[in-house]
């Protein structure tokens, strides 16, 4: 027996060392794991600074009142509350029962931006969530015994860090008034990430994202899916359990007649019956889309564009990742799918692509980095530079796209609201009818037809061209004339593109017809650089020049089609004056009439000719970085401008344009 022993701690030694060798190849990645973390906390507070900014300034449309109203009214004791907004009890729009809970939140703060807040937080959550799974995914390969390898590790992580924070969309989706997709993201994180764990806590996530609607549903869909194709066994036996209860949950909602805010037949029924498939049933939607696949074909090839620009900035690669490509595909298909371009568009009903995608761009790079190195690397830069791109070409458009209140503006309707009692109907415009929808009786002024009236106490709230607005100009400007004229409102303020009117109706009136503006629109609601002279009869005012050079009423416009129009103005001039028709579209000046002056009020008429049909202009990015948003309304914005020289006193009552014979 050899009296030589292993000295105490030989075999020691060789495990301490590997240790140590493995935390420091994993260095790299954990200083990049608290920085991405740092910088997440630091997008959440400038996105819930930016979410007050769109709060304080009143650019909070129809989407933040279908939501604000039925919580503010859960919140004060209402367990059913109706919709005017919707015209229907809330929980028929989609079945968002997390509403309910969510209201709780008005008794620790009673401010309506919490509801804001509360999406921030939200969708910020998940992006952490999200990017602690792509470390874990690009440190599972980093844990040998080379530094190089952590570093490597720490770039692919790095890569998912500007795929997340780097991503426009995201902005945009928070933008957007409120939706509760963008409090079920973070759990559907959970879930992907638990199930691909084999956890079995995941089944705890699937209330809380059931609960935010019928679109939520669709996640749980595709996350099981997900599990079905690339999970071991008992992965794939829990990714089918999800799919079947995401698909169940799905058909009680349509049994229930729960989806009534955005039926399935009026989203797809374009796909196999044209117009008249909103008039079909569910059973018939999936017989004639089984009939008729080709018509999916061309609708997602006409939507191409808007689909690689929901796919690019958070990398196309992840697509690759057979864990989330289901879901990547059912949150694509359901969107863009969807008759006309308002859900193929980038925004909230695409946050799990967002959220999500890079997680499997940094599960493909870190499963070809472990067998080309270099080839990984390089397409990491690739997407990051790509992710950089889009942030810089559709970042700098978020404020123009979505705050479109001035502070002036803000300032008039933070006025009108303090004086409208609670009691009282508002009836406002969509694009600042959100802060307006604290009560039980509100509604939006979005085209013309008719409006609701349930109230003795009706307060307007008209911005015909502040806020992001769907009714046309010549409508909200013929509604301001009717309401100061023949219904005899009462004007409560006016000012920066604001009017307020508080009406008493005639006992037994439950709607109002709205005017489209064809009977004439009234220059004082419209004075450009002049001034509205509100005394005395109704009749008698008028927009007033101020003495300077200038138009002294313009924006007084309606959107027609093409064609032979009238033109007539009723003023009066002491001198020169210029009667203007514009094509705004395509900035054109159709007609052009110098009068001399005029002996007293009188009405100048002339012929238009708009031969022309110019595109509508809007923003849609450049070069690789496009996206193709809900187009302008259809036709063409025919103007009528006054324009009057310095020292000549003009007075302009009235405009109209009709189509000629």
């Amino acid at each position: 027996m050899s009296s030589r022993a292993a000295p105490v701690g030989a075999h020691a030694a060789p495990r301490q060392l590997r240790r140590h060798l493995r935390r420091t190849a994993a260095e790299p990645l954990t200083r990049v794991r608290r920085a991405g973390y740092a910088v997440l906390a630091v997008q959440l507070g400038c996105i819930c600074a930016w979410s007050a900014v769109l709060y304080h300034r009143y650019a909070l449309s129809f989407d933040f009142a279908v939501y604000h109203q039925p919580w503010y009214l859960i919140a004060h004791g209402n367990l059913d509350p109706y919709s005017s907004v919707s015209k229907l009890p809330f929980w028929r729009n989609d079945a968002e029962f997390a509403l309910w809970p969510l209201a709780a939140l008005y008794w620790v703060w009673p401010h309506d931006v919490v509801l804001l807040w509360a999406q921030d937080a939200g969708v910020v959550a998940a992006e952490a969530l999200a990017f602690g799974w792509l470390c874990d995914l690009a440190g599972r390969w980093c844990s040998g015994q080379q530094r190089r390898t952590g570093r490597d590790g720490a770039l692919l992580a790095g890569t998912g860090l500007i795929l997340l924070a780097a991503n426009p969309w995201i902005w945009w989706a928070i933008s957007f008034d409120y939706h509760e997709e963008c409090l079920a993201i973070p759990f559907a994180v959970l879930l992907a990430r638990d199930l691909a764990r084999g956890r079995r806590r995941m089944w705890l996530w699937l209330v809380p994202i059931l609960a935010a609607g019928a679109p939520a549903a669709t996640y749980v869909v595709g996350v099981g899916l997900g599990g079905v194709l690339a999970g071991r066994r008992r992965a794939r036996l829990n990714g089918a359990l999800l799919a079947v209860a995401g698909i169940a949950y799905s058909g009680l909602i349509v049994a229930l007649h729960a989806d009534a805010g955005a039926p399935l037949t009026r989203h797809y029924g374009y796909l196999v019956a044209g117009a008249a498939g909103s008039q079909l049933t569910t059973g018939g939607l999936l017989k004639g889309l089984a009939r008729h696949p080709l018509s999916v074909v061309r609708a997602l090839w006409a939507k191409r564009v808007d689909v690689l620009a929901n796919l690019a900035p958070a990398g196309l690669l992840g697509l690759g990742y057979l864990r989330l490509l289901p879901l990547m595909l059912v949150v694509l298909l359901a969107n863009t799918l969807s008759s006309g371009a308002r859900f193929a568009e980038p925004l909230f009903q695409t946050l799990p692509v967002y959220v999500l995608l890079p997680v499997g761009s940094v599960a493909v790079l870190a499963w070809l980095a472990a067998r080309h190195r270099r080839t990984a690397l390089v397409l990491a830069a690739l997407l990051a530079v790509q992710a950089a791109g889009w942030a810089v070409v559709w970042g700098p458009r978020t404020p123009a796209q979505w705050l479109r209140v001035s502070a002036p503006a803000a300032a008039t309707l933070a006025a009108v609201q303090a004086r409208i009692p609670a009691a009282a109907e508002v009836i406002a415009s969509q694009g600042v009818v959100g802060r307006f929808s604290g009560r039980a009786d509100v509604h939006e002024l979005a085209h013309t037809g008719s409006t609701p009236v349930t109230s003795g106490d009706v307060w307007f709230v008209i911005t015909p061209t502040t806020g992001v607005e769907l009714e046309p100009v010549a409508g909200a400007l013929a509604l301001i004339g009717k309401l100061a004229g023949p219904l005899h409102a009462t004007l409560v303020a006016h000012g920066h593109g604001v009017w307020a009117f508080r009406w008493h109706p005639p006992p037994g009136l439950r709607t109002l017809r709205i005017p489209d503006g064809s009977g004439g629109l009234p220059a004082w609601a419209a004075p450009g650089a002049a001034r509205a002279v509100l005394t005395g009869p109704v009749p008698g005012w008028h927009a007033a020049s101020a003495g300077g050079p200038g138009y002294v009423a313009d924006g007084l416009a309606w959107q027609e089609p093409v064609g032979p129009y009238q033109a007539s103005v009723r003023l009066s001039a002491s001198g020169p004056v210029n009667v203007e028709v514009w094509n705004d579209n395509g900035d054109v000046l159709l007609a052009r009439r110098t009068l001399p002056g005029t002996s007293g009020v009188q009405t100048e008429t002339m012929p238009v000719d708009a031969p022309v049909r110019y595109p509508s202009r809007s923003y849609s990015g450049w070069g690789p970085f496009r996206a193709e948003f809900v187009p302008p309304p259809a036709g063409q914005r025919l103007e009528i401008r006054v324009w009057a020289p310095r020292g000549t006193a003009v007075s302009v009552y009235q405009a109209s344009l009709i189509r000629a014979p």
